[in-house]
């Protein structure tokens, strides 16, 4: 094989590979996408075939990295309307890595990182159009938002209080742990969301993925959702935040996100009917968008300052990343989320 990338013990992995799977050969990269747990692909005769995800190297800053968690929700949902990865195991044993690791089988596909990605999508009207498959976003969500936490075996995800609530504070504490730098924007908008929260009785409960975007689904060449990735972030709360999240990926500028996503010119559904999709699947009606839109950049911002911290002290492997340019914009991300609550 290659050589391995920096947080792949291809020794002791390879070993447990060959245990488990009866493969000797093989190679691994890391995936183009994904700035916090590190995701590695696995290719066996030149096709791709697993996935292995694991913690950032030096893995600082709460359970937003816990990837046996984040197999266990996948594991979970894999029965359920929700399409996701197929785990085959969950590995805690530190003769195979020193950190735990989740192991799944590839799934075929491709995300939406560029327009490029966007393209393979047809454009003639039918049902694999680029409108069809916005709209079957739109209904993954609501599925996601659907499942019986209990019927699933996740009714101890939930946790006292509202989910707002207690990101507001937890993201706010990883920030104020991990920061590197002076992050007075953060602080500020911070206060005015928690002032100005929506009442967490008025929202419907369920699973929130946390992070619900183009970037993070699989798609078939035909525009439909193959698999949810990237569960690191889920918790039992408030769904609208998912809806808002998503909504504000469509509407904040990329040069604050750095994260392409298609619009209306790209043949993206309006924000409008977005909402209305997701009212007709899921049955809940759709309120306080411009707040949980805004809660999405602040949260946003302290992802970014978490990852600029991770890639400036050398804990993302080889991601090529600079840290410089991934720490850019933390302050105008949160100036975003303020301009988001002024139009609420």
């Amino acid at each position: 094989m290659t050589q391995a990338p920096a947080g792949f013990d291809a020794q002791s992995i390879g070993r447990w590979i060959e245990q488990r799977f009866g493969v000797r050969d093989f190679d691994v990269e890391v995936m183009s996408i994904g700035r916090s747990n590190l995701t590695f692909t696995i290719t066996v005769a030149d096709s791709p075939r697993w996935v292995l995800r694991r913690p950032p190297l030096g893995h600082e800053g709460g359970s937003a990295h816990n990837v046996a968690r984040e197999g266990r929700i996948m594991s979970a949902l894999s029965g359920s309307a929700v399409p996701v990865p197929n785990v085959l195991e969950i590995v805690d044993d530190p003769e195979v890595l020193d950190v735990p690791f989740v192991f799944m089988d590839h799934c075929p596909g491709f995300a939406i990182n560029a327009p490029d990605d966007w393209a393979r999508i047809p454009d003639e009207p039918g049902p694999d159009d680029k409108r069809s498959c916005a709209l079957g976003m739109i209904d993954t969500l609501a599925a996601i938002h659907a499942v019986d936490i209990d019927e699933v075996g996740l009714g101890d995800l939930r946790r006292p209080g509202g989910l707002i609530e207690r990101q507001l504070r937890r993201w706010l504490g990883q920030v104020e742990q991990i920061a590197m730098r002076e992050t007075p924007m953060i602080h500020e908008v911070h206060d005015v969301l928690l002032k100005s929260m929506p009442d967490p009785a008025g929202s419907p409960v369920g699973i929130a993925h946390g992070d619900y975007k183009p970037n993070n689904l699989i798609f078939s060449p035909s525009g439909a959702v193959n698999a949810v990735v990237d569960w690191e972030l889920t918790a039992v709360g408030e769904v609208l935040t998912d809806l808002g999240y998503f909504i504000a990926m469509l509407t904040v500028p990329e040069e604050y996100t750095s994260i392409w996503v298609p619009t209306a010119e790209d043949g993206f559904p309006s924000t409008d009917e977005l909402i209305d999709r997701y009212q007709e699947a899921s049955g809940h009606e759709v309120h306080d968008v411009g707040y949980y839109s805004a809660f999405a950049m602040w949260k946003l911002a302290c992802i970014r300052e978490g990852v600029y911290t991770r890639l400036a002290t050398g804990k993302m492997g080889d991601l090529d990343l600079d840290p410089e340019a991934a720490g850019a914009g933390v302050e105008d991300l949160a100036q975003q989320a303020l301009t988001l609550l002024e139009q609420a």
